[in-house]
């Protein structure tokens, strides 16, 4: 490949592949985009994305649903000779199944799976800051089109990890798959609930089902991809909410305390930020005005005091034009944070 700025073609215009294209944009590169649906290539192009793909291409990200990937991967093969291919399908093995030999030879098809998204899709939700600061999954693939990918993908502000295809898809299954069907399933629970009891729901609620808003048929699509990997997961957590089931029947307290006790160490094993080890935080919470301007003064506030702010969260408050920020900062600097805040005449809420 020259030293020139790459030739980048996108196939496939949804949420992933026009960020995609809008971050490669931004980054200097040379970017055309193509779709069958016509309308979605028209809204790339309104956000200046060209449809019209240079005389050499040598990348071609695939952003299609899974069960179009491998007859994508074919097509284009011959098409763009001497490109480096990446899909980003999030499953591997289904897709390698169904590749001619030839493309799983050459070295140059991998998969790079970016661990982003939104829970709404299509281009209009595409957004060029997307990935960054996501890790994104290399599979397969040469050396040389490692190297070439991880360059391109840390140009999009993101970094890369490399696995063999049975691990990773074992592991979204796990980390992805798994929670998009369990926080369906709780939010399935509410077609058939009472408008009264949905009207006393809380943050709760809204974080555990907050991506069940997304696609059901790409995640279908996903899922039917990975079905062996998310099905052993799921009767895991189908075994786990059994036991519990019985448990609370008889009010054995341990047992359910037992799950608790194992979800907070779950939790605790999450990597904090820029995949480092987990993080202990304390938050403040703070009550402000439903109305535009009160968040950006709060944060101005908290830059003055000179306080890092590693999570924020907004909970509104029931039949008031108000809400409560929680503010999440490293252990320790919480009650300067506080103090800081009611110096200013900031309604603060306590600390946790």
């Amino acid at each position: 490949m020259s030293s020139q700025p790459l030739s980048i073609h996108v196939i496939g215009c949804g949420l992933i592949g026009t960020s995609i294209a809008l971050a490669l944009q931004e980054a200097g590169y040379r970017v055309s985009v193509q779709d069958i649906n016509p309308e979605h290539v028209k809204q790339a192009e309104d956000m200046g994305i060209e449809a019209t793909q240079g005389a050499s291409i040598d990348l071609v990200f695939v952003c299609v649903p899974p069960s179009a990937a491998a007859s994508t991967l074919n097509d284009s093969f011959a098409r763009f000779p001497g490109a480096l291919f990446l899909d980003v399908s999030s499953v591997r093995g289904s897709i390698l199944d169904s590749l001619e030999s030839s493309l799983c030879e050459s070295g140059r098809v991998m998969g790079a799976h970016p661990m982003a998204g939104r829970e709404v899709s299509g281009p209009g939700a595409a957004r060029a800051d997307l990935f960054q600061d996501r890790t994104w999954v290399l599979t397969s693939g040469s050396q040389e089109s490692q190297e070439i990918a991880a360059a391109v993908i840390a140009d999009m502000g993101g970094n890369v990890v490399s696995m063999e295809p049975k691990d990773h898809d074992r592991a979204v299954a796990l980390v992805s798959h798994a929670p998009q069907l369990v926080s369906s399933a709780l939010a399935a629970q509410l077609v058939d609930a009472a408008n009264s009891d949905l009207a006393i729901s809380g943050a709760g609620l809204g974080d555990t089902i907050r991506i069940a808003g997304s696609d059901p048929k790409l995640w279908g699509d996903i899922l039917q991809g990975n079905a062996k990997e998310v099905s052993q997961v799921l009767r895991k957590v189908s075994q786990e909410l059994a036991e519990l089931s019985s448990a609370l029947e008889v009010q054995d307290r341990n047992r359910v305390e037992l799950t608790l006790r194992a979800g907070n160490q779950g939790k605790a094993r999450i990597p904090g930020k820029h995949g480092g080890r987990a993080n202990e935080f304390e938050a403040v919470n703070v009550m402000i005005s439903d109305k535009p301007g009160s968040l950006a003064d709060l944060f101005a506030v908290v830059g003055k005091l000179d306080i890092n702010l590693e999570d924020v969260r907004i909970e509104h408050v029931m039949g008031r034009p108000s809400g409560i920020v929680q503010l999440y900062v490293p252990a320790g600097e919480s009650q300067a944070l506080e103090i800081g805040l009611q110096d200013m005449n900031f309604d603060t809420r306590g600390r946790q």
